[in-house]
């Protein structure tokens, strides 16, 4: 434990120390501009929001109507307000300019290029912990099919409404409605998240860092109902606070309960339990897509049973910390830190931490699992700009689809991560001691968030390979 400890502090301290497709052009200043020092915001007109609110908008600036800023500041203040514009994912293009009502007087004209927001798609997708391992079987069975209808920008308010109904490997029924404002102050909001899901396959354990799969024929091997409210107060432009309520109730059958007594813990087939969550995250990125400079800072606290329903008393400590750096045009550094801590031991397997599981992993491990409690990750990355962000308009699609813009970087990079387990999972062999990954990756970026990475990478022990993935990598 003091080792994990001991990791942790290094990888998040020299971290303190040291999506983007979009273009962000720099705003160029007139000779007229810089005849005097001082500009007054007299008016701010936006044009292209056919759907969303001009308050919406207006949120995100980093100035308002009678405003006095100097040159420098208001140049930054619009290079600012156009990165927090297109974070909020609500906008393809936006572009800011200034025109001059006299040498101090000036108005700001905001140019958008909004999305679009109603996507009714059906859904294809592989239920498994990344692609790379379904990829290696292939099984047709892990693949999940339905529909989701998601409404981003909802009313125009930037409120986001999914209705979801999944088949396949998984089933589930989800609705979820996040209200970003709910106050005229803009600064209080509302998430609700309310599930069922059902499976009959799920990995009851680990052995040799690979899943243990159990199949029911005749049941559902595990059955999920979970229902949660998130108040959210974000009182400045980068930072988000988030308070989180949720009951979950699990169920699975007796076979499973014989396999791992411990899967719901004390050998239950059913557990329900209350959990309460705080959350903080202060976001200075460039882009939330695929940043390139900027920091981002998450903290959370969880607890997993409230002494009601269950014998449950799980609590998570979690810590995230990334920097991107602008080493020279076109050349960006990115590094992340990560601790996850648990100090209670006795976790049930449903709620098990671990590397390996959905993106939390390492690279070049793709294959393996390593369950534990208290897990440290810390990941670095050098990329190139082969491709500067581009932009390109097709003939015959709409502006919010013929319209679009990519990029392609070339990196190396290097993983590090070191997972402490004390309940000792079947031949959990790579937890314990340090682990790394290293490799070659090239990176497509484009709009609507799409990002596609190849990456040749090797771990400790020699073994190397191509993987995919579909996120972003630090």
């Amino acid at each position: 434990m003091f080792r994990f400890i001991l990791l942790s502090f290094f990888l998040v301290f020299n971290l303190s120390l040291h999506s983007q497709a979009f273009q962000i052009d720099t705003f160029k200043p007139s000779i007229a501009f810089k005849e005097v020092n001082v500009k007054v915001i007299n008016n701010i007109t936006i044009v292209g929001n056919k759907t969303t609110k001009d308050k919406i908008i207006l949120r995100e600036l980093e100035f308002k109507i009678g405003d006095s800023l100097s040159n420098q500041e208001l140049t930054a203040a619009i290079s600012q307000s156009k990165k927090n514009l297109l974070n909020t994912s609500l906008f393809n293009f936006a572009n800011l300019n200034v025109a001059l009502i006299d040498s101090v007087h000036a108005n700001i004209i905001i140019q958008l290029t909004e999305r679009w927001y109603i996507f009714p798609l059906p859904i294809i997708e592989i239920d498994d912990n990344n692609f790379n391992t379904w990829w290696r079987t292939k099984d047709a069975s892990r693949i999940n099919y339905g529909m989701h209808l998601t409404h981003y920008n909802f009313r125009g308010r930037k409120e986001k409404l999914t209705l979801t109904a999944k088949y396949g490997f998984t089933e589930r029924y989800r609705l979820q409605y996040r209200i970003p404002y709910l106050t005229k102050s803009q600064k209080l909001g509302l998430d609700i998240d309310l599930s069922y899901n059902r499976r009959d396959e799920i990995a009851y354990n680990s052995l040799n860092n690979e899943r243990l799969q159990y199949k029911d024929a005749d049941s559902d091997a595990l059955r999920n109902l979970s229902n949660s409210v998130t108040l959210t107060y974000r009182n400045k432009i980068f930072n988000t606070h988030a308070f989180t309520l949720n009951y979950s109730r699990n169920t699975v059958t007796d076979s499973v309960v014989t396999l791992n007594e411990n899967y719901l813990l004390n050998s239950q087939n059913r557990l329900d339990y209350f959990r309460i969550g705080y959350q903080f995250t202060s976001d200075k990125r460039d882009s939330r897509n695929y940043p390139l400079k900027g920091s981002f800072l998450k903290a959370s606290i969880t607890q997993y049973g409230l002494g009601i329903l269950s014998d449950l008393s799980l609590l998570n400590l979690n810590i995230e910390a990334k920097k991107f750096i602008e080493v020279k045009p076109r050349l960006y550094l990115a590094g992340s830190a990560r601790a996850l801590l648990t100090p209670n031991k006795n976790q049930p397997y449903l709620l098990r931490n671990g590397l390996g599981y959905s993106s939390f992993g390492i690279r070049a491990y793709e294959y393996y699992v390593i369950d534990g409690q208290n897990i440290g990750l810390g990941r670095v990355q050098l990329r190139y700009q082969i491709v500067k962000p581009t932009s390109m308009n097709l003939t015959g699609l709409a502006e919010r689809f013929g319209k679009f813009h990519y990029a392609f970087y070339l990196g190396i990079f290097n993983d590090i991560a070191y997972v402490d387990d004390q309940v000792g999972y079947p031949m959990n062999s790579l937890a314990n001691e340090l682990q790394f990954g290293y490799g070659v990756g090239l990176d497509f970026v484009s709009y609507y968030d799409i990002v596609i990475r190849a990456e040749y990478s090797f771990n400790k022990f020699g073994e190397s390979g191509l993987f995919l993935h579909f996120v972003a990598p630090i």
